[in-house]
């Protein structure tokens, strides 16, 4: 992450100018003058233009890319929809642009939108195009809109400036990444490990080759705010087939996990259908929610939604990397081989189904539970509390049902316990998912996109420029 090595240059020289209005700027004092000055203006922000381009971003990917690609793609437009931001006026670390030469000279709380705005569009407008074309359409005309409403100004070129800055630093820091592709995946033979032979990616098609898994490789991918992909892996293995605990594990996806299973409450059902979507999409809308409910300003909400995101992009990268370490089947190929695996405890089912189509990749640990519970994490840090009051929705597979969360912990919960309810994971990949991702969430929350003061300057000017 870049460092802030300076950032007082346009805040000295605004204090000099002695035609400005009292509400113009705020009164400066030693320890907090640069801190208190960003607030006074940032505060008139509101978050209207960034959830524009937020809401745009869910209706143009959500659903429609491979989970990991479009997890991805979040992370990087909210990314620099927060570094544009943050170099409009300096209130945040940032992602890729440094923004320790920021200009902030000449704005004040009556013009800030001017230039705010204009800078979180290009941004948004320019990394969606570019990582998602199909969206340029719509991008071009949200772009055109709100551009259109801004005065023609020295401050809206700036920010158009700022804005196409902001979304080239994220490509040029993510320019080494490889692709996220299907690839054919030869897979184990013995009890225990993973192997693609269950539909529909057992069979070639246009899409994907025979026997393909998607993005075996993620796990080294360098990651966003996290050190490395396995920073988080512990001791914890998966359970010996013969141990009691696996035997539990496997009677209770089997019993809970398949299509119309007896056993299932109705209760689970839903909650397994409810939070089946991917990661991105579903705390993207839940981010919105809470941004609109807090009263959050624009900054805050770039913010808030760049930490998500990033949390998420970086849990799909550690639990992948834990995932082809440890190379475990998954349910649906446990007990449709139960009867040869050398338990006399786990009773096979050759036709046995779950609920949706089980995801082509390796089992250990949940990428939704490492997600889920890292998401929780960063907002939990974020709102200094774990208590929310929040109706959220499911609209791409139960529309029209919404369920109340009362904590952050119950939605990582309830998300990751859905994993077993849908047939997709045994319960130790659940646990294990959650807890690592929790410090990772943590750990995400504490190092990046921090606050910005005058008073951490010399700490700041210490620290090495990247993480």
């Amino acid at each position: 992450m870049k460092t802030i090595l300076k950032i007082f240059g346009g805040f000295i020289l605004l204090i000099s100018i002695g035609s400005c209005s009292k509400d113009d700027f705020e009164p400066l004092d030693p320890c907090k003058s640069v801190h208190n000055y960003n607030n006074g203006m940032i505060n008139s922000y509101s978050n209207e233009v960034v959830l524009q381009w937020n809401e745009l971003l869910s209706q143009s990917v959500d659903q429609q890319l491979p989970q990991p690609t479009e997890v991805k793609l979040y992370a990087m437009v909210t990314l620099a929809m927060h570094d544009a931001l943050n170099n409009v006026v300096p209130k945040y670390e940032t992602y890729a642009l440094d923004n320790a030469n920021a200009d902030a000279s000449r704005i004040t709380k009556k013009n800030i939108h001017a230039i705010a705005d204009a800078a979180v569009s290009q941004a948004a407008h320019d990394m969606m195009v570019q990582l998602y074309p199909l969206a340029t359409a719509s991008a071009d005309s949200l772009l055109s809109q709100v551009l259109m409403g801004i005065a023609e100004s020295d401050l809206r070129t700036r920010g158009i400036d700022v804005g196409r800055k902001a979304a080239a630093a994220v490509l040029d820091k993510r320019k080494s990444d490889f692709p996220l592709a299907f690839v054919s995946y030869p897979g184990g033979t013995a009890p225990g490990e993973y192997r693609v032979d269950y539909p529909p990616f057992v069979n070639a098609t246009p899409v994907w080759p025979a026997n393909a898994v998607f993005a075996p490789n993620l796990g080294s991918l360098t990651p966003f705010g996290i050190k490395s992909g396995d920073q988080f892996r512990d001791d914890e293995a998966p359970y010996p087939l013969n141990s009691k605990e696996y035997v539990a594990d496997y009677n209770e996806v089997k019993s809970l996990g398949c299509k119309d299973c007896p056993g299932r409450t109705s209760e689970q059902t839903e909650i397994g259908a409810f939070w089946v979507e991917t990661s991105s999409s579903y705390m993207n809308r839940m981010a919105r929610a809470l941004v609109e409910q807090r009263k959050l300003n624009g900054w805050e909400a770039a913010r808030l939604i760049g930490l998500i995101q990033m949390s998420l992009i970086d849990a799909y990268i550690a639990s992948f990397e834990g995932k082809y370490h440890h190379k475990t089947w998954r349910p649906i190929t446990a007990i449709r081989n139960g009867d040869s695996d050398g338990v006399d405890a786990t009773v096979g089912d050759a036709g046995w189904e779950p609920v949706f189509n089980t995801p082509p990749t390796p089992n250990f640990p949940s990428t939704h539970a490492y997600g889920a519970a890292a998401a929780a994490a960063v907002f939990k840090s974020y709102f200094k509390s774990d208590q929310i009051n929040l109706n959220v929705t499911s609209p791409y597979h139960l529309p029209g049902v919404e369920r109340n969360i009362r904590s952050f912990s119950q939605m990582a919960y309830e998300s990751s316990v859905s994993r077993i309810y849908i047939g997709y994971h045994f319960r130790q990949d659940v646990e294990v998912g959650q807890r690592q991702g929790k410090k990772l969430g943590k750990y995400v929350y504490e190092n990046n996109l921090r606050e910005m003061n005058q008073c951490n300057m010399e700490e700041n000017m210490s620290a090495s420029p990247e993480m």
